[in-house]
């Protein structure tokens, strides 16, 4: 046992890909996990995160950082870590709201899969919003680019624009999108969120247009 020890302490300091890329360093507010083994536990700092990780968030929104990505999730949102592999990640984002903010010096290549489709290329902030089910708003802040599921079909998104998907990924505005808490709060730098951006911010369907706001 003590040279069984002695080994994973080895492999904790020495693994680039451990050591650098997949160990929490910052956390704020509640985020439960649920392992592959059926663990059940809090988010701390220091825990490596691991393939098959769900995570959820509570009743306040809440961020984990790691290697230069931060990740924000909107009260009661989850995420699930489907792929891990040296420094290439995809997460899925299952409910809710998610910011993902990656600096431009990371070399963790990161992609973001939402109902089977995926979000490639990306170097900044990105943002996904689940507001009813099979449908989801995407609001990208550089040119990312999207995979939709079960084709070979790879589309370029525009910088600093809001799509929606419904079946299909379209363009759409939305004036006050950018009032959403994750995206006022959730910068690499940031290391705490502003308690006058803690109310629920969500969007709603009316007839063919989409109402966004604090509910």
């Amino acid at each position: 046992m003590k040279y069984l020890y002695f080994f994973f302490i080895i492999l904790f300091y020495y693994s680039p890909t451990i050591a650098k890329e997949f160990v929490v360093s910052e956390t704020q507010n509640k985020i439960k996990i649920l392992d592959i083994y059926s663990n059940k536990f809090l988010l701390n700092k220091n825990y490596i995160i691991k393939n098959g990780d769900f995570m959820k968030s509570k009743n306040k929104i809440s961020y984990l950082t790691f290697n230069k990505v931060k990740i924000c999730l909107a009260k009661n949102s989850s995420i699930k870590v489907k792929k891990i592999k040296n420094n290439y990640m995809v997460i899925e984002h299952l409910k809710g709201s998610l910011v993902v903010n990656k600096e431009n010096n990371s070399k963790l290549k990161l992609q973001i899969q939402i109902l089977d489709n995926l979000i490639l290329d990306i170097t900044d902030k990105i943002y996904t919003n689940q507001f009813e089910k099979n449908k989801f708003l995407l609001r990208s802040f550089s040119d990312v680019s999207f995979k939709f599921f079960n084709t070979k079909n790879i589309r370029k998104l525009k910088k600093n624009t809001t799509y929606k998907y419904n079946e299909k990924l379209q363009e759409i505005r939305i004036d006050n999108i950018l009032e959403d808490p994750l995206i006022k709060n959730c910068s690499t730098n940031k290391k705490s969120f502003n308690s006058n951006y803690l109310k629920s911010f969500s969007c709603i369907p009316t007839g063919k247009k989409l109402t966004c706001g604090y509910q």
